[in-house]
């Protein structure tokens, strides 16, 4: 999934997130295997499903190197903060709750003009 910067504000640890360098923030799943439930068999043929616990979430968004929220995020990198993510989108006045999220990497490629956070969340809404 895409959002577009301009009609979404992100949210983490309380602070709304300013000075994006590309107009898009993009969430996508990761782990192993991307099914949202694992099939247990038991001993007599039954079955029932429980949730994956190797699912997660990468959100990645692009800073100016001199905005003002990016050395926040990489100072919140540097001490393995755990925190909530808030993404809005503006237009459909949805919301998306990332919780037990960390900042997996912040990347400063030489001689560019934008600074790449990735963050790793457990869960999204709840799930």
């Amino acid at each position: 999934m895409v959002y577009d910067i301009k009609n979404v504000e992100l949210v983490w640890r309380g602070l709304t997130l300013t000075g994006f360098g590309s107009l898009k923030a993009e969430i996508n799943q990761a782990g192993e295997n991307m099914s949202s439930g694992n099939i247990v068999y038991g001993m007599f043929g039954e079955c029932f499903i429980v949730p994956n616990p190797k699912r997660g979430w990468q959100i990645t968004a692009t800073f100016n190197p001199l905005s003002l929220s990016y050395p926040i995020l990489e100072q919140d990198n540097l001490y393995n903060y755990e925190n909530t993510l808030i993404i809005r989108d503006l237009n459909n006045g949805s919301t998306d709750i990332f919780t037990n999220c960390i900042i997996q990497a912040t990347v400063k490629k030489k001689d560019s003009d934008e600074r790449i956070v990735t963050w790793i969340a457990a869960k999204r809404n709840g799930r």
